[in-house]
């Protein structure tokens, strides 16, 4: 069990770390030129690769976890720790859709819209972080 959860930490750090970088390069493509945006798009979009592999890592051996102990489900901090990896998914998608609109159209998002979803992304993490270690129900 215990590399099972190092696996799955790996996936977490992983994961949320690659989305964080992720925000603050499409977050500078605000303030680049026309030829340096394509670039940090480009890079973006590979950075997404990794992100997408350690979530999967991250949501499989969460499975794997519950599956070996599932009386970890009958506690209430764990269903609001699966919310907030709802969440997470979702913020995730919706930082792939501003990607997207940004390849589309370069000039459409600014930097303020990425800084957001930073902060939304490292909240949520401490949140997740907060609900694990100290377990307040």
């Amino acid at each position: 069990m215990a590399w099972v959860i190092v696996v799955h930490v790996f996936g977490v750090i992983f994961w949320l770390g690659s989305l964080l970088v992720i925000c603050s390069l499409l977050g500078r493509s605000a303030d680049t030129a026309a030829g340096g945006k394509s670039e940090l798009i480009g890079a973006t979009r590979r950075l997404f690769n990794g992100a997408h592999a350690g979530a999967l890592i991250t949501i499989v051996c969460g499975i794997i976890l519950i599956a070996m102990d599932p009386v970890v489900m009958a506690e209430g901090w764990m269903h609001l720790k699966l919310g907030l990896v709802l969440l997470l998914i979702g913020a995730d998608l919706l930082l792939w859709r501003r990607m997207v609109a940004l390849e589309s159209n370069p000039s459409a998002l600014g930097r303020s819209q990425f800084a957001m979803l930073h902060g939304i992304i490292s909240l949520l993490l401490l949140g997740i972080l907060i609900l694990v270690f100290v377990r307040p129900f």
